[in-house]
């Protein structure tokens, strides 16, 4: 247990609710940390937000970026050269590369994305720490669970719902501080998405 003087706990700046929770100063910044900023773990006022997304196929895990030459900067880089050899590699130290999402995984992302910005019905994203659920519907018979190779991880689920939601329904799905997800069998492929102000 860890003891402090009444002095200590006031320039914390922390109280407590009729319920015995902590509640921060609401007029109290951010606390930074090492270059961190934190935010006081309170009750938010932030409205919950909870909408479906019927899909066409089963939902999809998070497809790694792929990364791939550029040829046409290496292309103009050989233009660029008249024949140099030396400085034609030169220029080609400085990597002539770009990184994309797979098609598949940034189709999904845009439905999901589309779905969120419905339901939020042009209200601002959440900007407090929040939790989320997700519950993954998958065809197939509800008396079985979705477990196969072909089904995805839940990791790799839950990563492609929540960077479609980012900017959407949160700012950063850096502020998801509490999260479930459940993997099940349906009649038909959709998500559940429920998303509020993280309980302190």
């Amino acid at each position: 247990m860890v003891h402090m003087t009444e002095a200590q706990f006031k320039r914390l700046r922390l109280g407590t609710k009729p319920n015995g929770a902590r509640v921060a100063d609401e007029a109290a910044p951010a606390r930074r940390a090492k270059g961190r900023s934190r935010l006081e773990r309170v009750a938010y006022p932030d409205a919950p937000l909870e909408f479906e997304v019927p899909l066409p196929y089963d939902p999809r895990p998070k497809e790694r970026p792929r990364t791939v030459s550029d040829m046409r900067q290496v292309e103009a880089a050989f233009m660029s050269a008249k024949g140099n050899l030396a400085a034609f590699r030169s220029m080609l130290a400085k990597g002539f590369s770009r990184t994309f999402t797979p098609k598949g995984t940034k189709e999904y992302e845009d439905l999901i994305a589309l779905a969120a910005r419905t339901a939020m019905r042009s209200r601002p994203p959440m900007r407090c720490p929040v939790e989320v659920r997700i519950t993954f519907v998958l065809k197939g018979d509800a008396g079985h669970w979705p477990t196969s190779s072909a089904d995805g991880d839940g990791d790799n689920l839950e990563k492609a719902v929540l960077d479609a939601l980012n900017g959407i329904a949160f700012e950063d799905d850096r502020q998801v501080v509490r999260s479930a997800r459940e993997k099940v069998c349906g009649p038909e492929p959709k998500l559940v998405i429920s998303i509020a102000p993280a309980r302190p």
